[in-house]
């Protein structure tokens, strides 16, 4: 074998290497900053005329929330207004994000909180305006890098 093959085969090795050790790195930082979903809970809330929190939760890092109410209980003469609220980081005080007001039997009675993230502290809260009482199942995961 010449010198040159030869200098051409440990170059190629080297470069085989690095790029082998490249891949490993990147896979290594993926899989350590990937979202890792927990369950944080689940229940069901009577309904009332104030509003009532159904899910609080906060933490000293970030964070994302999700998760579902069902609102298959309410009937025609029911309104129900969902709202979330966001801990910011910067005074610590709750901030409305979302209201959403619901009237009459929901054809689609599942609610869907999508992915809000958050630093100290999300709130997610519902007052029955009209209407008899309601029970309200909720369930809600938890994001969290790591």
């Amino acid at each position: 074998m010449s010198e040159k093959t030869l200098e051409r085969t440990l170059s190629l090795s080297i470069t085989l290497v690095i790029v082998v050790l490249l891949i490993q790195a990147l896979i290594y930082l993926l899989e350590k900053s990937r979202l890792t979903l927990t369950h944080l809970g689940s229940g069901t809330l009577k309904t009332g005329p104030t509003e009532e929190i159904i899910f609080e939760y906060s933490r000293a890092e970030p964070f994302t929330i999700s998760g579902y109410v069902n609102l298959r209980n309410m009937e025609e003469g029911d309104t129900m207004i969902l709202r979330a609220y966001v801990k910011l980081a910067v005074d610590g005080e709750y901030v409305l994000y979302a209201e959403q007001t619901y009237v009459g039997k929901q054809e689609q009675p599942l609610v869907r909180i999508r992915k809000l993230p958050a630093m100290r502290g999300v709130k997610i809260t519902l007052r029955q305006t009209s209407g008899d009482p309601k029970y309200v199942p909720w369930e809600f995961y938890g994001g969290f890098v790591g």
